[in-house]
């Protein structure tokens, strides 16, 4: 060992040799002082007092691969200090074998990459807080323009209401691209992946852009593939924002009517297919030197370009950082017949094992089978509201102007519930009521829920006495409205063992630590992972909860996103797409309905996962 003691005795890195059996049979100062020990003494022992490496060292010892570890070790001042160790295995001419592990101290290192990421997260709640605030008012700006458009306006009069709602999606797509921009720039990059079909999972994003597509008075055509492309394992979320973005480029800046968008198979290996997708039949213009400009390979933007860029165009200059990241190429490419077209190239991993059909989003809340509703409520804003809230809900609503006119209807017609304002001039809600539930006719047990501006204790009572089944306090939220109408037709119910059916259909493997790449190999890694699931996991879940009772929408975005990553890195897929439905249906912020199945759906899973970790770590010990 002279030639080692000679390198390394003085050196400020903690360094050890031992043997094959586990034993050190050399140390430097450097190692004895970090564990507290003299180096006679550690030497005669062959060991530390509490040596947390030894598993993976005796690991080591058997391969013949350099592991790259960072370790933590607690001091005296109950400060800490990370260090970067080195592991190989070293083999003597006669067979014997040693390991070698030397330490550098990476503390600074560690501590600078804290620092940054407080910052982003701090940079993050800011941008989601502009966007809370922005999305309200756009929002209304939208619906209204939605509104006057399916009045009778001439062609000048549509395209102006075109450009606004391009506007206003424009102003929406600000944040959320700042933010996707800041992530790729700093790093902060999901590791979820998910098996899919190319072909479904464009087929998914058109049906989606299509909408959007339509206000701008263009369609968009999906050519799907003539031969097989094999599932492979694909970022979802990153994937998503890659063609969303370039579709709606082409959107934004087409002067044709018609875009195309297809997908083939440009180069095949063992494990890996690349992937061409083209977006055509682009009529640019002026636009086309615009846009070359994105796709050039060294395009760089300073900050007053930044500026400038606005959202969508920041949204394309991160989906083509996106590309580059994983390996692909995108170009501006022009054809004599389709005019222009958006290309680029996207390796993937193959995975073609049967995957389960594609799931239906839940962003829109579907009440089978049509409820028919009845609303008696005087005030028109009041009855625009609940039309605007209800649209989307697969129901058919009359509406009743007055009390005598709520009396009308309901002897004529049953409904499934009746929404009935308590304070109408003449007849008011609570003699209307008084009045159903006195006659014969088919609403005699129909659920009633009081519209009221005054739920004090009192009057709950004397809400059930005129014979109303529930009440909604003004002013409401559209989730409470929802959930009000679901609790009082049994829809909540329906929808929540509809999941558990599909939770029970769906079977798949709980968990999977592939996704981690080499330190799936690593088994005290993996059960240091386990034990921060058990310790962060259920707390998080717990604070989501409450969140979502507190309608604390902000908080629950946060905490869905968060809980994404963590599930999606050890692949708990059924939570994993679970939170990723709550996210959206929370960004969205129109329809709530389907959040408590979600949840416990990811709260039964957790559940589950729990257990199984804490039974293997106990069998570790």
């Amino acid at each position: 060992m002279l030639f080692i003691d000679q390198i390394f005795k003085d050196s400020p890195n903690p360094t050890y040799i031992k043997d094959s059996q586990g034993k050190i049979v050399w140390a430097n100062t450097a190692y004895a002082l970090l564990h507290r020990s003299s180096l006679p003494q550690l030497l005669e022992n062959g060991a530390v007092e509490f040596d947390f490496s030894y598993e993976r060292d005796l690991e080591i010892l058997a391969s013949d691969e350099v592991a790259s570890i960072e370790e933590f070790y607690k001091l005296d001042d109950r400060n800490g200090t990370w260090f970067l160790s080195i592991k190989k295995a070293i083999v003597q001419p006669n067979g014997e074998r040693f390991l070698l592990s030397s330490s550098s101290e990476i503390t600074d290192l560690k501590e600078t990459i804290q620092i940054a990421e407080d910052s982003f997260a701090t940079k993050e709640k800011f941008i989601h807080d502009v966007n809370r605030e922005l999305e309200a008012p756009v929002n209304a700006i939208i619906s209204l323009v939605r509104l006057l458009k399916k009045t009778f306006i001439n062609k000048d009069q549509k395209r102006y209401l075109n450009s606004v709602l391009s506007i206003s999606d424009h102003i929406l797509d600000i944040p959320k691209d700042v933010l996707e921009y800041d992530r790729v720039e700093a790093g902060v990059l999901e590791l979820t992946t998910e098996v899919v079909s190319i072909v479904h999972f464009i087929r998914e994003i058109i049906t989606v852009l299509n909408l959007k597509a339509a206000e701008h008075d263009v369609s968009i055509h999906f050519s799907e593939p003539l031969t097989r492309i094999p599932d492979v394992e694909v970022n979802p979320v990153y994937l998503n924002l890659i063609l969303s973005k370039m579709i709606r480029c082409a959107i934004r800046y087409t002067k044709s009517k018609e875009i195309g968008v297809s997908v083939f198979q440009e180069e095949k290996g063992d494990n890996l297919v690349y992937l061409q997708f083209s977006i055509h039949n682009l009529e640019l213009g002026q636009s086309a030197e615009f846009l070359a400009k994105f796709f050039e390979s060294d395009f760089v933007p300073n900050s007053e370009e930044r500026y400038k860029m606005g959202g969508l165009d920041l949204g394309i200059y991160t989906s083509k950082r996106l590309i580059d990241l994983q390996g692909g190429s995108v170009w501006l490419k022009e054809e004599s017949e389709r005019g222009m077209s958006i290309e680029f190239i996207l390796p993937f991993s193959i995975n073609d094992r049967k995957t389960a059909p594609p799931r239906e989003e839940a962003s829109e809340p579907d009440l089978s089978d049509a409820l028919k509703l009845l609303l008696v409520e005087d005030n028109e804003s009041s009855q625009t509201l609940v039309k605007h809230q209800i649209q989307n809900w697969n129901t058919k609503i009359d509406i009743a102007g007055n009390g005598e006119e709520g009396i009308r209807l309901a002897t004529e017609k049953a409904y499934d519930l009746i929404l009935m304002d308590v304070e109408m001039p003449g007849l008011d809600g609570f003699k209307a009521t008084s009045l159903i539930r006195d006659s014969n006719g088919p609403n005699r047990e129909t659920p009633i829920i009081a519209f009221t501006t005054n739920a004090a204790g009192h009057e709950v009572e004397k809400f059930r006495e005129a014979g109303f089944t529930d009440y909604l306090r003004k002013p409401y939220h559209a989730f409470d409205l929802y959930l009000c109408i679901s609790k009082n037709t049994g829809h909540y119910e329906k929808e929540r063992l509809l999941a558990e059916k599909r939770g029970t259909e769906q079977e798949m493997p709980l968990y999977d630590f592939s996704g981690l790449g080499n330190m799936a190999e690593d088994e005290v890694f993996i059960r240091k992972m386990q034990k921060l699931f058990i310790d962060i996991v259920p707390g998080q879940l717990l604070k989501l909860s409450q969140a979502i009772q507190q309608q604390e929408w902000e908080t629950v975005a946060l905490l869905s996103h968060s809980l994404k990553s963590t599930f999606g890195n050890i692949k708990v897929t059924r939570a994993a797409n679970a939170m990723k439905e709550i996210e959206a249906v929370v960004n969205k912020g129109t329809d709530y309905s389907a959040l408590p199945s979600l949840l416990e759906i990811v709260k039964s899973t957790t559940d589950k996962v729990v257990n199984i970790f804490v039974k293997e770590l106990s069998q570790n010990q």
